[in-house]
């Protein structure tokens, strides 16, 4: 699942962007690619204001995007927050290692669930790796509430978990969350070219 964000909106798209390669690929005709992109770009506009634009029906982008949603193209849509404007001032990303006991006891959907009802995880991963299991992108109002639940991992929880790795940062220092470049880049099937990186 990926997540497109308006920078004039400040709000994002939950899309649901499969593999080419797997069952059950959704393939969207050239007028569904366009709607596709003014909702991502423009999803507060009406099917109306859309309509206009692209020389269509209303009728014809209601159907679209009805038939996006239906597909699971597009999951839902919902804000973008600014985290510092909330008070949250430190992000951690985490390697963790669920134990053999936590697998023995729980299915794979039961772990997800309790991962849900942690509400310092914004972001989480299952990750098919030797060394982790997940990954979590984390959200905290400062240090102090940062160093307590991780202090509380590492001793309540070390039957249930092993810390692996953790890079704090504070939220300043966010560069980049658009993933407006990568659905271009799927719906438009173009390869990027690289002219410079940073030289």
């Amino acid at each position: 699942m990926a997540e497109a964000i308006n920078p004039e909106t400040k709000t994002n798209l939950h899309l649901n962007v499969k593999d080419p390669v797997s069952e059950g690929k959704v393939t969207l005709t050239k007028n569904e690619q366009k709607v596709l992109k003014q909702i991502i770009i423009k999803e507060k506009l009406s099917d109306t204001t859309i309509a206009g634009s692209m020389k269509l029906s209303q009728q014809a982008v209601n159907q679209i995007r009805s038939k996006l949603e239906n597909l699971g193209v597009i999951k839902g849509y919902s804000p973008i927050i600014d985290f510092e404007k909330i008070g949250i001032t430190v992000i951690i990303l985490i390697g963790i290692r669920l134990t053999h006991k936590v697998w023995e006891n729980k299915k794979e959907w039961e772990i997800e669930q309790n991962l849900k009802k942690i509400p310092f995880i914004f972001e989480a991963y299952r990750i098919a790796g030797q060394d982790i299991s997940h990954v979590l992108c984390m959200g905290f109002k400062d240090d102090i509430q940062k160093d307590k639940f991780i202090k509380k991992l590492q001793t309540i929880y070390e039957d249930q978990l092993n810390l692996k790795w953790s890079y704090s940062f504070s939220a300043k220092d966010i560069i980049l969350q658009d993933q407006l470049g990568l659905l271009y880049q799927i719906i438009d099937k173009k390869d990027f070219e690289f002219e410079k990186l940073f030289l």
